[in-house]
Order: C-alpha cells, then sequence, then structure tokens
C-alpha cells in the first residue's frame, strides 16, 4: 500500500499554457495540484508575468515566491515540481530540477527539439528520479478500453489507426493570435503538430503498444495566418515497428475555435475496430467479429464521466495527476517520463525532415 506521506510541491511557470489561475476560477494544473490530499504547494515560481507573483504573494503569503528557478532550488525544502512553461524553456529548467534530485511533472512540449531532452533523460536515469508528462489521453477511460479489448483479443492485432486533431484557427479573421508564444518557432518549435498533434502521436504509440518506425509528411501552411516556418497543416502517414499503419490530421482548421471542431480516433485491429468519435468526449463504438462477441457484434459504450473542475472538467485527469504523487511516494519511475517524451519528440522531428526533404524518414530513438 502507497504510504500517504506529504509530499512538498512547488509549482514553476504561472501564466502559460494549461497553468490555469492561481485562485480556483480557471482549474487547471495549479487547482488541480492544491486538491492533492497529502500535498502541500510551498512555493510559486515565474519569470514571464511579474503580476502572477505579486497574486501569489496576496493570495499565499506563507509560499515562498520567486523570478527564477536557481533561487527557487537553493532555498526552498521540496519533493516534486509542476512545471507548465514555453519548450524553449524547458530543458534548461527540467535539467537544474533532476540535477537537483526533485521529481517533476511537465505540460507539454518539453524542447523544441528531440536532442535538447538528451542531457535531461540522463540526469534523470542517474538520480533515479519520477516524472510524468502531460500526455494524459492514454488515461481516459476510452483510450484504457481499446488497448483492453486489444490485449483481450477482442479487436485482433492492430492493423491501422486513423486520427484527426483539427482545432480552431491562428490568424486571420476568425483565429487566435497568431504572434502568441504557441504560434512562433523560435518559443514552441512548430505548429499545431508540435502544439497538440503530439497528444495524439503519444497517444497511438500508446494503441499500438510500439513506437513509430518510419514517417512520411506533408507539412503546409496553406491557410497563410502563421508565420513561416509554423505550419497550419501537418499530414502523417506513419509505419509503426509492429507493421501498423496510421494516419493523423493535425491542423489549425476551424473558423469556430476548438469547439466543434474534428478530433476524432479509430482503431481498426485485424477482428474488429473501435471508434472514438470525439477526442476526450464519453462514447465509444465497438465492432468485433471475434467469437468472444458473437452475441453483440457492436456496440455502444457510453462512459459516466464525473465532472470535477479541472482542465478537461473530468475526474480522470485529476485522477491522472494523482497518480503522479503516489509514483513519487512508491519510487516508480512514471507511467509518462521522460524517455517517453523524448521518443514523441523524436518522431514529430522526424515529421519535420520529412516534411522538409518530401522524404520518407526513419526515426531514430534514444541518446
Amino acid at each position: 500500500m502507497v504510504s500517504k506521506k506529504t509530499l512538498r510541491a512547488v509549482h514553476i511557470g504561472l501564466s502559460v499554457g494549461h497553468a490555469g489561475s492561481l485562485d480556483d476560477s480557471r482549474a487547471r494544473l495549479i487547482v488541480d495540484f492544491r486538491r492533492l490530499p497529502d500535498v502541500d504547494v510551498v512555493a510559486y515560481c515565474d519569470w514571464y508575468d511579474s503580476s502572477k507573483l505579486d497574486e501569489a504573494r496576496k493570495l499565499f503569503p506563507d509560499a515562498g515566491v520567486y523570478d527564477n528557478v536557481d533561487d527557487l532550488i537553493a532555498n526552498e525544502d521540496f519533493d516534486l515540481a509542476c512545471v507548465v512553461l514555453n519548450p524553449v524553456d524547458m530543458p534548461e529548467t527540467l535539467l537544474k530540477l533532476a540535477n537537483a534530485g526533485k521529481h517533476f511533472l511537465a505540460d507539454k512540449q518539453f524542447a523544441l527539439h528531440g536532442d535538447d531532452l538528451k542531457p535531461v533523460v540522463e540526469a534523470v536515469n542517474r538520480n533515479n528520479l519520477t516524472t510524468f508528462l502531460a500526455y494524459p489521453w492514454r488515461y481516459h477511460p476510452a483510450m484504457q478500453d481499446i488497448r483492453q479489448l486489444t490485449e483481450e483479443g477482442v479487436l485482433g492485432r492492430p492493423i491501422a489507426i486513423e486520427a484527426r486533431q483539427i482545432t480552431g484557427q491562428v490568424g486571420g479573421p476568425h483565429g487566435s493570435d497568431p504572434t502568441k508564444g504557441t504560434s512562433r518557432k523560435d518559443v514552441w518549435g512548430g505548429g499545431n503538430l508540435q502544439y497538440v498533434g503530439c497528444h495524439i502521436l503519444e497517444g497511438m504509440r500508446f494503441l499500438m503498444g510500439c513506437e513509430v518506425k518510419t514517417v512520411q509528411a506533408q507539412i503546409g501552411r496553406p491557410l497563410g495566418y502563421t508565420e513561416e516556418e509554423v505550419e497550419d497543416i501537418a499530414v502523417l502517414a506513419l509505419e509503426y515497428e509492429n507493421g501498423a499503419m496510421a494516419s493523423l490530421v493535425a491542423a489549425y482548421l476551424s473558423p469556430s475555435g476548438v469547439t466543434g471542431a474534428g478530433r476524432s480516433l479509430t482503431f481498426y485491429g485485424s477482428d474488429g475496430w473501435a471508434k472514438w468519435p470525439s477526442i476526450g468526449g464519453d462514447v465509444l463504438e465497438v465492432y468485433s467479429a471475434s467469437p468472444k462477441w458473437s452475441g453483440t457484434p457492436e456496440k455502444v459504450i457510453k462512459y459516466n464521466l464525473a465532472d470535477l473542475p479541472s482542465i478537461v472538467g473530468k475526474v480522470w485527469f485529476y485522477n491522472w495527476i494523482e497518480a503522479f504523487a503516489n509514483d513519487v511516494r512508491a519510487g516508480n519511475k512514471g507511467d509518462i517520463n521522460m524517455t517517453d517524451a523524448l521518443y514523441v519528440q523524436q518522431s514529430i522531428d522526424a515529421a519535420y525532415e520529412s516534411g522538409r526533404t518530401g522524404q520518407r524518414v526513419e526515426v531514430k530513438y534514444g541518446l
């Protein structure tokens, strides 16, 4: 049984991505960490927005407040960190934490390029640290069921996946601000594939149970609102180590924002298929020709996902964060750790290389 030792936590990054709000008005990672039982948040750190530090001093007068990681590490006694920064700043910060022997949960994305993560992976492994990376889709019950049905032989061996990650336009009359950090190559390293397509790539490797072997990609910006080297659309054809194939469209296409945009995934096995018509949604459609399902070959699974104010508004995400704290207590490596982050980034690097060269590219993994 996991001991409920009280953990001392710090937040690094208060103003970007999925950090959320310091108060409870916009519950994302910061608020969810404060909800965890037997976890005390003892300090806050940010260098993007000084007003966030002023807010932290007002709301949490007993907590430490810092504008740089070096002072935070030198002056605070803590077990783990929640890190929410732009990718350009992630590797240096994570390396400092790892060298100091601190466990961490980090929000995606974790670097501009895979090579930037290699020293972090080495330090994490050297110090035997627990790391958790914000690729949570594998924890959604729909993803868990697809994986379980495959392992039970209901769907047969993996054959293919078809996925779409289509979100709101960036720039133009219908889009978000194209000058913000998430739309700049020097801050994020790429466009939709790097920003949100990474989630689907990690989810597909979870379902396949192996890594991408080769990738052929078309990368472009037909809308033309982003800067020249930041794509509107990435279309990927993927070959996996098990021989299965997959396609992924990751694009800033919808003029209506994320609401109503196309995010779907269909898994095809040799004996059936499972369709998640809305990624993050509460319905999974499954068909199986296996004798195990001979009585009812087609089923619709409806999930009763209890609401909890969180990054996606569902309790399963909170459970994912809680799993990190329990892994720290138990000394586990973490289900999605720095090596996984490196492998996902290396597959993205290969996709961008394929887009530049027009060639099919073999993904090179490891340190």
